[in-house]
C-alpha cells in the first residue's frame, strides 16, 4: 500500500464524499489536487474572517479592509496546511518514498505516498514532519504579532496583528489535533512507529493505533451529537459526525489492509513492503476467483452472492484463464444457468487482462485507464494469479 499522509484525516475514507478533482498548482513536481468540497471551506473561511472573527475583535470596520482581511487570512491558513503536507512529502523523499500528489478537501488535507516506510524510525520522521513544520510557522506567526505591534502603521496594526495571532491559533490547533495519538492522524503514525520499533511488530502496532483512533472518532461523534441537543447547532453536529466517521473507516482501512499485507507475506514469503511503488502493494489481494468448469448458477447462488463485485478473474490451478463480467453474464438467460458455465461468458485471457505483481503503480495505472473492463488480475512472476486491481485500490494507492 502507498500510504497516505493526512492533515486531519486519512485518504482511505475520502472516497466517501469525493467529487472529481483539479489540479491547482504543482509544487516541485508535486500535482496540488483540490476536491471540489474545499471550495466551500474556502467560502466559510473568508466569511468568518471578515464578518465574524475581525468585527469581534476590533468592533466596525471598513468593507474594503474587511474583505482583504478575510481573503489574507483565508489564503495563508490553506498555505499552511499545503505546507504541513508538503513537509510530509519532503521527509519521504528523503526516505526514498515519492509522492504522487497532495490533496485539499472539506477536512483539511493529506499527501498520497507511493509506498510505505520500511523501517519505524523512517515512519516516525514522516509522520512527525507535518506538525513540527505547523508548530515551526506557528512561531513565526507569533514572530509577525511582535513585529507588527513594532513597526506597523497604526491605520493597520490592529487588524494585522489579529491577522496573525488568528494564524498563529490555527497552526497550533492543527499541530496539536493532529498529533492525538490514533489512526489515522499522524500521532497515531508517531504511536505506531513507537510501538513497532519497540515490539518489532508492525501488525499489533497498527491494532493498538487504530482502536485509539476509533475511540477518538467516537469521541467526536459524541460532541457532535452533544452540539446538536444541548445548543442546537446541526452544522457544527453534522461536520463533527461526519469527520468521526471518516476517522473510524480510515483507521479501520489501515489496519485491514497491514493485515492483508501480513497474511500475504507469511502466505507466499515475499515481503510486500520491499516493493515500494508496485502494483504488490495496492492489489487486493486474495482474488476472488472462479474456475472455468463453475456452472453459472452455482456462481450466483454460491459466489456472487457473498462478493458484491463486478468482475472476476477466472483461474484454474492458480493460472488466470480469463475474467467473467458481469455485464456480460447479464445477457444469459436465466433459464440457461444451469447449462452454462463460466468458461463460456468469460473474456479469454489476454495482455489486456493482467499486470505483474512487481509493475509499477504508473504503468498499472496507464493500463487500467485502457483496459476495455478497467479491472486487472495481477500475476507473480511465475505466472499465477495473486491478486486483483480495479480504480478503488488505484484511488487508495495507498
Amino acid at each position: 500500500m502507498a500510504e497516505h499522509r493526512m492533515c486531519f484525516c486519512y485518504d482511505h475514507a475520502m472516497q466517501s464524499f469525493r467529487l472529481r478533482p483539479f489540479q491547482l498548482a504543482r509544487i516541485n513536481g508535486i500535482p496540488l489536487m483540490v476536491d471540489y468540497t474545499w471550495l466551500f471551506v474556502v467560502l466559510i473561511y473568508f466569511w468568518l474572517g471578515s464578518q465574524i472573527y475581525l468585527v469581534q475583535q476590533i468592533g466596525r470596520i471598513g468593507l474594503t479592509e474587511a474583505l482583504v482581511f478575510g481573503a489574507v487570512f483565508t489564503v495563508l491558513m490553506f498555505t499552511s496546511i499545503v505546507v504541513h503536507e508538503l513537509a510530509h512529502a519532503f521527509v519521504a523523499r528523503q526516505e526514498g518514498i515519492r509522492t504522487l500528489e497532495i490533496r485539499l478537501h472539506i477536512f483539511g488535507g493529506y499527501a498520497r505516498l507511493a509506498g510505505e516506510p520500511k523501517t519505524a524510525m523512517a515512519e516516525l520522521r514522516i509522520a512527525i514532519a507535518g506538525p513540527v513544520a505547523s508548530f515551526l510557522l506557528g512561531a513565526v506567526f507569533i514572530g509577525c504579532v511582535m513585529l507588527t505591534q513594532a513597526f506597523a502603521p497604526e491605520a493597520v496594526r490592529l487588524s494585522m496583528r489579529e491577522l496573525f495571532l488568528w494564524l498563529f491559533r490555527g497552526n497550533v490547533a492543527l499541530a496539536m489535533f493532529n498529533l492525538i495519538p490514533g489512526l489515522p492522524l499522524d500521532g497515531g503514525r508517531v504511536l505506531r512507529a513507537y510501538l513497532w520499533h519497540r515490539s518489532k511488530d508492525i501488525l499489533a502496532a497498527t491494532l493498538v493505533a487504530k482502536r485509539l483512533g476509533v475511540g477518538l472518532s467516537y469521541m467526536v461523534a459524541s460532541y457532535g451529537i452533544y452540539r446538536a441537543i444541548w445548543y442546537r447547532d446541526p452544522f457544527v453536529a453534522v461536520m463533527m459526525i461526519t469527520l468521526a466517521f471518516i476517522l473510524k473507516k480510515a483507521a479501520e482501512e489501515d489496519y485491514r489492509f497491514h493485515k492483508m499485507q501480513s497474511d500475504y507475506t507469511k502466505q507466499t514469503g515475499i515481503n510486500v513492503s520491499d516493493m515500494l511503488g508496485t502494483v504488490a502493494t495496492v492489489m487486493k489481494h486474495p482474488p476472488i476467483c472462479v474456475p472455468p468448469t463453475m456452472r453459472i448458477s452455482e456462481f450466483i447462488d454460491g459466489i456472487l452472492a457473498k462478493h458484491r463485485q463486478t468482475h472476476f478473474p477466472v483461474a484454474h490451478d492458480g493460472r488466470l484463464y480469463g475474467m467473467l463480467a458481469l455485464e456480460k453474464l447479464r445477457a444469459v438467460p436465466e433459464r440457461d444457468w444451469e447449462k452454462t458455465i463460466v468458461r463460456d461468458v468469460m473474456h479469454p485471457v489476454d495482455d489486456s487482462l493482467f499486470v505483474p505483481m512487481k509493475a509499477s503503480i504508473e504503468h498499472a495505472t496507464n493500463k487500467l485507464r485502457s483496459s476495455p473492463l478497467q479491472y486487472l488480475a495481477v500475476i507473480d512472476s511465475e505466472g499465477i494469479l495473486v491478486g486483483s486491481l480495479s480504480a478503488a485500490e488505484l484511488e487508495r494507492v495507498a
